[in-house]
């Protein structure tokens, strides 16, 4: 009978001084990741805070055990995302609020011996060069959570950070693909031209890049340049070539906004305006990013020559950035028109 009393002792203590050593035992509250990428970040910001491309893109190191179900996509604060693995018999990500640059998320982690909450902030930075998307994690350990860290040597939030910085690679692969798709289809001949373009003229050798790194600029302040006049746009941005013909080594290029009417300019403006002549032009369009303008007029100028067409060189072609990055944040859906004038 003292056996049984001793070893009923013994196991009490065992259970007071482990789950002593177990309430001092630090697991990590928070957790950072700063995740770099030249990507802009506004697309990982659409893919993040809509839970049903998850499936695509995010995963534990688990296997699932069942398939993600998610509930009140109609309702972005109570969207939730929720499906199992081998570890976890409960996993669901719920939109909680976002902001123009942020968004945070509840992620819930279950075991057959503990569960966690955790609060998740994104915070997504777009620059120049390379995009920056932030991740702070924050959760309070519970005694259960401890007896399992000291059990299988990893936290939830250790866990979790893991997992996002491991999806957040993944999904840079996807959206990789995703925008680097692009067709370019020779429209044809059309008749257009007849408007006048308030633009500043610059120059650079025949790199799309740098015409386009000096465009932007110029774009952006003759469009603010038009609503201060309360001058009425017509054509969006445009990208007249001037000597594209002449073979010479720099580029001369007039970059700026079409309008219908002339428009005086008072000498103190650095903006000009001048007529884009009406005429026949061949149209080739480009769907796509704008890394694919020097196939755009590769394909123009065979195409141009297999049809026996002869360019109008007394006329200037130039391009039309239909949709451009003003309107959509994803290269794939940008639409760039280019336009090379034809004797008829």
């Amino acid at each position: 009978m003292k056996f049984f009393k001793y070893l009923f002792l013994l196991i009490l203590l065992v259970f007071v001084v482990g789950s002593l050593y177990i309430a001092t035992i630090s697991v990590p509250g928070e957790k950072s990741i700063n995740f770099e990428t030249p990507l802009k970040a506004e697309l990982f910001q659409i893919k993040i805070q809509d839970l049903s491309t998850y499936e695509t893109w995010f995963s534990f190191p688990e296997e699932s055990t069942s398939k993600p179900r998610l509930s009140n996509p109609e309702n972005f604060e109570n969207t939730t995302l929720s499906w199992q693995n081998e570890r976890f018999e409960a996993i669901n990500f719920q939109n909680k609020r976002f902001t123009e640059d942020s968004i945070i998320q509840q992620l819930v982690l279950k075991t057959w011996l503990s569960s966690s909450e955790m609060d998740i902030n994104w915070t997504f930075v777009s620059s120049e060069k390379n995009s920056i998307i932030a991740v702070q994690l924050y959760s309070d350990a519970s005694f259960m959570q401890k007896a399992e860290y000291i059990l299988k040597g990893k936290s939830h939030i250790e866990i979790a950070e893991n997992a996002i910085k491991e999806s957040l690679s993944r999904l840079e692969d996807s959206i990789h693909k995703e925008i680097s798709v692009y067709d370019i289809s020779p429209v044809g001949k059309v008749v257009t031209g007849g408007f006048h373009l308030i633009h500043a003229t610059s120059a650079a050798r025949l790199n799309f890049e740098s015409i386009l790194d000096k465009s932007r600029p110029i774009f952006e302040s003759v469009e603010n340049f038009m609503q201060e006049q309360e001058f009425k746009e017509s054509k969006g941005r445009i990208i007249l070539f001037e000597n594209f013909y002449e073979d010479e080594n720099s580029l001369i290029f007039s970059s700026g906004i079409g309008t219908e009417t002339p428009v005086a300019i008072p000498d103190y403006f650095e903006v000009l305006s001048k007529p884009i002549s009406r005429g026949t032009y061949f149209k080739t369009q480009l769907r796509g990013d704008y890394v694919n303008l020097k196939q755009l007029l590769s394909i123009s100028e065979a195409t141009i020559e297999k049809r026996d067409l002869v360019i109008n060189r007394f006329l200037k072609p130039f391009l039309e950035f239909e949709i451009d990055a003003t309107e959509t944040v994803s290269p794939a859906e940008l639409v760039t028109n280019f336009y090379v004038p034809i004797l008829e």
